[in-house]
């Protein structure tokens, strides 16, 4: 049925309705199918979707062709643990395996990357610590010049001017 109809209509346009029917699959299928068979979506006038004759021939034995590949995905937990189906412990020990490798690479390869970028930390570490030594010795000696300038301060300010142009101490307190 499905050769006739695609021989009797050479310049036919089909709709996607018309391919589920011919071919009995879904959409979601066709798009499948569109794709493996690289075909690209035409539209008509109204912007509809349509295939060629050309398009229908390749989609059905595109479709023929899978069929044979296409394996069920498994769809439960239960068929895990019941071991029906494809998986098997033995897989799922190569699962874990081959998980555990790509975790060991990418720590590998983000340790070296991070040891890469702190090898000049040491001597960032080893700089910051010496200008903080620096800034406390600087800190005690700016405090022993405002020391010396207040005591300067009230020593100047201990003489009083007389006439003449001559000053005289009027505090007598011990420094």
């Amino acid at each position: 049925m499905e050769t006739s109809v695609l021989d009797k209509t050479e310049n036919k346009e089909f709709s996607p309705k018309e391919i589920r029917e011919m071919l009995g699959i879904d959409n979601s299928r066709i798009q499948e199918l569109c794709k493996l068979a690289d075909i690209k979506l035409k539209r008509n006038e109204r912007g509809l979707t349509y295939f060629t004759k050309d398009d229908a021939d390749m989609l059905k034995n595109v479709s023929a062709n899978s069929k044979m590949k296409y394996v069920t995905p498994v769809n439960s937990k239960n068929t895990v643990i019941n071991g029906s189906n494809s998986i098997t412990a033995g897989s799922i020990v190569k699962l874990v395996d081959t998980l555990r490798n790509i975790e060991s690479s990418i720590t590998e390869k983000l340790t070296s990357v991070l040891d890469e970028k702190l090898d000049g930390m040491d001597d960032v570490v080893m700089e910051l610590i010496r200008v903080k030594t620096e800034n406390e010795t600087m800190r005690f000696k700016i405090n022993e010049l405002n020391k010396e300038n207040y005591r300067l301060k009230r020593e100047v300010n201990s003489f009083k001017k007389v006439p003449f142009g001559f000053y005289a101490k009027t505090n007598s307190e011990s420094f």
